[in-house]
């Protein structure tokens, strides 16, 4: 069961519109609503809120806890090192020195970005991440066959 599921069937219950919840964890409506979602996560405060507010029991605090902590913690980190200014600075210096000339490294470098973007666009919605992954799929080979048609052009 997802963390989202677990605080809307919780806010039923109770009898809890989302504005009523959202003023017990004193978070806006919204919040309520990205977690509910599945969109976001709530934060070690809130989930300490929600539990009071919820009557939340011991089995489902832990699955919450788990679920929240793993989901968007690891990827957070990951976006944050990847594209802190630093490594975006480091980057640019590399590639305006000239140290990225050999193309199976950038093509490396080129598939573990779209890796991380693939993960990022796994926390959004099913339909709308899939969606645009295919998008940037079919984007990316048109690019690469475009770019492969130029180096023809010029030999």
């Amino acid at each position: 069961m997802e963390i989202s599921q677990i605080i809307k069937e919780a806010r039923t219950k109770k009898g809890m519109t989302q504005q009523d919840l959202a003023d017990c964890v004193y978070v806006t409506r919204q919040t309520i609503s990205k977690w509910e979602l599945g969109k976001s996560v709530p934060d070690e405060a809130s989930l300490s809120l929600l539990y009071k507010c919820l009557d939340i029991d011991n089995n489902e605090k832990k699955v919450i806890k788990k679920l929240s902590t793993n989901k968007q913690t690891i990827l957070l980190v990951i976006l944050a090192v990847l594209f802190s200014p630093l490594t975006i600075g480091i980057r640019y210096l590399l590639f305006k020195m000239g140290k990225l000339e050999d193309k199976k490294f950038i093509i490396l470098l080129e598939s573990i970005g779209f890796v991380l973007l693939v993960l990022y666009l796994r926390c959004l919605i099913d339909t709308v991440a899939y969606l645009l992954i295919f998008i940037i799929f079919i984007t990316n080979i048109l690019y690469r066959y475009y770019l492969l048609s130029l180096e023809r052009n010029s030999d």
